[in-house]
């Protein structure tokens, strides 16, 4: 089996981007032929290249030749036909395309399965619709500008772009049934997500973020991209009206001079990662993730692993992730009252807290990436 990935997101610090660089990874352990084709820069190396191979994997990067900035870390390459990646993979003989997101790369991969006659599949990883809405929202609201038209444009391209593959991949099952709505006629299965939880779990457990910036606890934890559509203006609201718990934010993004502004009482620590980030995670004493976009939320489940109860909103994927009453709390999606109350909660009993994260650490253990790439492995097979 011959597989060709390709996305328009791998570097990069994001969900997408960590769960292929997890695939390649398993893929090499497992002696599976992937190549990745994906946006990216000159690897340092002697002499320096855009290849990097480890044992049956490829990852191919290309420099954007005319990029149009859509996002802080995301952009649509304009020339998104290129033919020496025509040429390679005519060359390379590929039994499977797997298009991961449905921007350039993506188009690049729908181009070469439809000319090289290559099975191909598609994974949808991103609520961009209602991305598009919030942020066109956020930008024109002011002037009365609902977003919905966009929205529904957007819908419409995606159906029409995952309307090519044979089988189309949904991270949760609230995803894979709102894909059914939208999409007619497409099978779709689940591709879900998995947990480290060697990287992340309660023995990294300090007071060492107590000591350096004076908190008290307890501390309530946000960790993601730091934007509006994430709905952190409901934590706005709630945080810059109490000095406890102590939130501290883990992040960067559009939204976070603002939300700096606005809660000069909180902590930000910027982008981590590593050892630090797992410190941060376990150390924390609860964790808040409001987003109704999200299709799964992995790091919900980074959360969970450190120990962190969760509470997350009734709407996406998150919320799949979380036994409400028992790993955390799921509420109505931009209910400002339920969410106070359950911050409410775990700030004063803190036995109903260790409790909840004792299971939190329990539910995590039978979610490992090694389970959801053979199932990933055997739709290949099935596909090809």
């Amino acid at each position: 089996m011959y597989i060709a990935l390709f996305t328009d997101t791998y570097d990069e610090i994001n969900g997408v981007g960590m769960t292929l660089r997890q695939l390649s990874l398993a893929a090499f352990k497992k002696g599976i032929f992937l190549e990745v084709f994906c946006p990216g820069e000159l690897k340092r190396s002697d002499p320096p290249t855009l290849t990097e191979k480890r044992g049956t994997v490829k990852i191919h990067r290309y420099k954007p030749v005319a990029p149009l900035p859509i996002y802080s870390d995301l952009s649509f390459d304009l020339k998104f036909i290129r033919n020496r990646i025509v040429t390679y993979c005519e060359q390379a003989g590929f039994d499977l395309i797997h298009t991961a997101t449905p921007g350039s790369m993506g188009l690049t991969a729908l181009f070469i399965s439809h000319t090289q006659k290559i099975p191909l599949i598609g994974s949808y990883h991103t609520s961009l619709p209602l991305y598009v809405k919030k942020r066109v929202e956020q930008i024109l609201g002011k002037i009365g500008f609902t977003g919905s038209t966009l929205e529904e444009a957007t819908w419409q391209y995606l159906a029409w772009y995952y309307q090519q593959c044979k089988l189309v991949l949904a991270p949760s099952e609230s995803t894979k049934k709102e894909l059914e709505e939208k999409f007619k006629n497409i099978p779709i299965k689940i591709f879900s997500r998995g947990i480290d939880t060697g990287s992340f779990n309660p023995e990294y457990r300090s007071d060492k973020l107590i000591e350096k910036y004076g908190l008290k606890r307890p501390l309530a934890l946000y960790v993601g991209r730091v934007s509006i559509e994430k709905n952190l203006n409901l934590l706005v609201e709630i945080f810059g009206k109490r000095k406890s718990p102590q939130l501290v934010v883990v992040g960067d993004g559009p939204y976070l001079a603002e939300m700096k502004k606005a809660l000069p009482s909180a902590l930000f620590l910027g982008f981590i990662q590593g050892a630090a980030l797992s410190e941060v995670y376990a150390s924390s004493d609860f964790f808040i993730f409001p987003s109704a976009t999200d299709t799964f939320g992995n790091v919900v489940l980074e959360a969970l692993a450190s120990g962190l109860p969760a509470i997350v909103s009734d709407e996406g994927g998150p919320k799949e992730l979380v036994i409400d009453g028992q790993t955390g709390f799921v509420v109505k999606a931009g209910d400002m009252d339920e969410l106070k109350e359950k911050i409410d909660l775990l700030c004063e009993e803190n036995k109903m807290r260790k409790n909840l994260s004792g299971k939190a650490v329990e539910y995590t253990k039978k979610m490992s990436w090694e389970a959801v790439f053979t199932n990933l492995f055997s739709v290949y097979n099935e596909t090809s």
